[in-house]
């Protein structure tokens, strides 16, 4: 048996006779290697193809979800693309708040509110609940921008940034407040308007003094009881006009001085700690009698105080500036402990004859004289105007009594007392609800439940047959008494 070799280096072939033919393993390891290289090279590039394939269907995804968001147009609410930065004033000014007016009832079946176009309507809830208009949006949309490019339209439509209105018993005029600025918690200036519904017509609110190009700032507007009259005050002082459309003002007080003598407005202690409120003065229902408080703080102690403002902390034109050194200091009428307290008078003024003012005081009742004491709240009492209620009390704040007044002389009886337990003290409470007749009424008081916890609720209380009922018991407070019908005893 013969092998035979060919020529060629690392060929071998079987040879007919049934020879064994070897194969070099080197060769058949290179053969090996170059098929798993090009195997290889195929799955890297079929990796790169899904990758690409990939990337464009997550592009066509993001490009379909912002198509999408554009067609629906939340883009701006969503992304951001537009408007300002909010700025840390906005927040601390209190700008960044819901504008809407507050509803207001104006009789026992007719409510004001604010429509969600922005217009005052007012809800007739004796005749199918109908809504009706009674200002336009336009009238209370502020121009802002536009009044400063184009001021004619501004001149012409008059639109203004309202912040509060009161509408007249009649429903003919709404006196609008706008450009309100803040003065302590309680209190603020702002300018006002009067808008007549019929006419489509704005007045603005200004004393017969002031200049008739420039808005007056006032310090109070309102209303004078069931009339279309005004009270008004200015400067610390009373004035009336006594109907929308005038140009002269009666002037009812002429002891104002800023910061010292105020006259139907708190001074700082008073709207701070006592009334919590920006006025101190209440009309008789017929427009025919005006009760108002004066305060005088000439013998108050003074108290500087620094005064932080957010425009030195964070400028709102976003420019580098250096804030001063030392804060401003604002001064303020403080009693300290011990100290004197502000003077305060009541008065009652009868207005019906401008031409013959005359005015009483208002004497408290005997238990307080020859001692410090505070005026709590006080009211009308009924459609007439031959009584009133006042609430004082004690500086030690541990008595509080409820008093009336007539006419003429207006001295002050006492008709309940409320007296705190030892060392213990009588919170201020909302002023009682009268009965129209003034005999009997409802007020907040401290009631015990329980061997020692006490809560706020509601005792009725008749004056000529001096009893006392409790309407309201458990282990909660009753905040305030909005609405009572004494007829019904509901």
């Amino acid at each position: 048996m013969h092998a035979n070799v060919h020529a060629d280096r690392n060929e071998w072939r079987l040879p007919p006779d049934e020879t064994l033919q070897v194969a070099d393993p080197k060769a058949k390891k290179a053969e090996v290697g170059d098929e798993e290289e090009l195997a290889l090279h195929e799955d890297e590039g079929h990796n790169w193809w899904s990758i690409i394939f990939s990337l464009l269907v997550i592009g066509l995804v993001i490009s379909g979800i912002v198509a999408a968001i554009f067609l629906v147009g939340y883009v701006d609410e969503l992304l951001y693309w537009h408007g300002q930065r909010m700025q840390l004033d906005e927040y601390l000014q209190g700008e960044l708040t819901p504008r809407r007016l507050p509803p207001s009832w104006i009789s026992h079946s007719h409510f004001v509110y604010q429509a969600d176009d922005g217009s005052l309507a007012i809800l007739d809830t004796s005749h199918n609940f109908t809504v009706t208009i009674l200002v336009t949006n336009h009238t209370l949309v502020s121009l802002r921008d536009e009044t400063k490019t184009f001021p004619q339209i501004a001149l012409f439509q008059r639109q203004l940034n309202v912040k509060g209105y009161q509408c007249s018993k009649d429903l003919k005029y709404v006196l609008f407040q706008h450009n309100v600025k803040s003065v302590f918690r309680q209190s603020f200036t702002a300018q006002y308007t009067i808008y007549d519904v019929s006419k489509d017509h704005h007045i603005p609110v200004r004393l017969e003094s002031s200049p008739k190009a420039q808005p007056e700032t006032l310090q109070y507007v309102s209303w004078l009881g069931d009339t279309n009259s005004l009270l008004i005050v200015y400067n610390n002082d009373i004035y009336l006009r006594q109907s929308p459309s005038d140009e002269t003002d009666t002037r009812l007080t002429f002891s104002g001085r800023p910061d010292v003598v105020y006259n139907g407005i708190p001074d700082w202690l008073y709207q701070e700690d006592v009334l919590k409120s920006p006025e101190a003065l209440w009309s008789s229902y017929d427009g025919t009698h005006l009760l108002y408080a004066t305060f005088n703080d000439s013998d108050v102690g003074i108290l500087n105080f620094p005064w932080f403002k957010t425009e030195a902390v964070l400028p709102a034109n976003k420019a580098a500036s250096r804030a001063p050194s030392f804060p401003a200091s604002k001064t303020v009428r403080y009693p300290t402990p011990g100290a004197t307290n502000p003077t305060v008078r009541l008065w009652v003024l009868d207005i019906s004859n401008l031409t013959d003012l005359h005015s009483r005081m208002v004497k408290p009742p005997q238990a307080l004289v020859g001692q410090d004491y505070y005026l709590t709240s006080a009211g009308w009492i009924g459609q007439k105007n031959t009584q009133v209620s006042v609430v004082w009390m004690n500086r030690a704040q541990n008595l509080s009594i409820i008093s009336a007044c007539l006419a003429p002389n207006w001295t002050c009886i006492e008709t309940h007392a409320e007296r705190a337990a030892e060392r213990a003290w009588l919170d201020i409470q909302e002023h009682p609800v009268f009965s129209p007749d003034g005999d009997s009424f409802l007020m907040l008081a401290a009631v015990q439940e329980g061997s020692r916890e006490s809560y706020t609720h509601i005792k009725h209380v008749t004056v000529t047959q001096q009893h006392i009922a409790v309407l309201s018991h458990g282990r909660h407070e009753v905040d305030r008494i909005l609405s009572w019908d004494n007829v019904s005893h509901l």
